[in-house]
């Protein structure tokens, strides 16, 4: 009879425990799903937000092409504006609100525009009308200075680039002394058939000694604009035959007298008063300026001539650039 109560005892006991066991599983499990439900709304908002941010980015990048499609328009409306003043056709200003509606006519009935305004300010439409005021204004502006810009048939501008643009003549060194500023600097009084002699700036000192630039003749380019050179303003060039390693002054012909003009076969016409140095002219002929190989001057090889007196040629230096 003991026996049969310790069993059931321990049967008791045992039972105890296990349901003990089953609480604590049964609790766990609850916790689980809790768990499991909370990821669940979790991972939910993490898709919402990800589709969110998408979808800001995607609006994003829709306002920037907008934006520049925007500017884009803008541009070719101004381009189309501009075409249309230069081939003459008058701009109308639209106040903003206004409702434009156009009729179809026949083709020999002039096509007119109706304008119906909506209800705008006043302020507006004085706005705008001050706005187009200042646009005529600029355009108006730019139309002269297009009209400026392009040359005139028979102005100087508008002549072929070529050697007759230059005024060259003889002249006479009647002396020159050092320039007080300049070691490689001589300061010379030329004869060139004016009424007072002009005063020239050559850089020639290393290759003439000054004993031999006196009374000397030489060929002068007279058309230059006048140029400052360590504070003596030089009013011609003195044309010479030049090397990286020798210059010589061009000599005229025998006979020669200042104010002479040299002239070129092939290349009629009158010098221009005074070369614009915007217009690089002399930079572009100065190029096919050469002594051929009996060292008479040349441009394109065309002799520098004094007309019934002779050409002009260097001393000794051939087929060498004359600057």
């Amino acid at each position: 009879m003991k026996f049969v109560v310790r069993f059931l005892a321990r049967f008791l006991v045992k039972m105890a425990a296990n349901n003990a066991v089953l609480n604590r599983l049964e609790q766990k499990g609850a916790e689980a799903d809790q768990v499991i439900e909370y990821l669940k709304q979790q991972v939910a908002l993490l898709k919402e937000k990800a589709i969110l941010q998408a979808s800001l980015r995607e609006e994003k990048k829709l306002r920037v092409e907008n934006a520049k499609l925007k500017k884009e328009i803008e541009g070719l409306k101004q381009e189309l504006i501009e075409a249309e003043i230069r081939n003459g056709v008058k701009q109308i200003t639209v106040p903003p609100g206004t409702a434009i509606s156009t009729a179809s006519f026949s083709d020999d009935v002039p096509q007119t525009t109706a304008v119906t305004s909506s209800a705008c300010s006043k302020d507006e439409i004085k706005g705008e009308d001050e706005e187009t005021k200042k646009k005529e204004k600029v355009e108006k502006k730019g139309d002269k200075k297009e009209k400026k810009q392009q040359p005139a048939p028979g102005s100087s501008d508008a002549k072929h680039v070529d050697v007759s643009r230059l005024d060259l003549r003889v002249g006479c060194i009647i002396n020159a002394k050092k320039h007080p500023d300049a070691d490689t600097l001589y300061v010379e009084e030329v004869d060139v058939g004016e009424a007072s002699p002009r005063t020239v700036v050559s850089g020639l000192v290393k290759h003439v000694p000054l004993d031999q630039m006196q009374n000397r003749m030489a060929i002068l380019l007279c058309n230059l604009k006048p140029a400052k050179m360590r504070g003596v303003v030089s009013q011609a060039m003195v044309m010479c035959a030049s090397s990286p390693e020798k210059v010589e002054i061009l000599a005229p012909p025998p006979g020669a007298v200042p104010g002479d003009r040299i002239t070129f076969d092939g290349f009629p016409g009158d010098p221009e008063k005074e070369l614009n140095p915007k217009k690089k002219i002399w930079e572009q002929i100065q190029p096919d300026l050469h002594t051929n190989d009996q060292c008479v001057a040349t441009y394109k090889g065309v002799p520098f001539e004094v007309k019934g007196k002779g050409v002009c040629r260097a001393e000794t230096m051939a087929n060498s650039g004359i600057k």
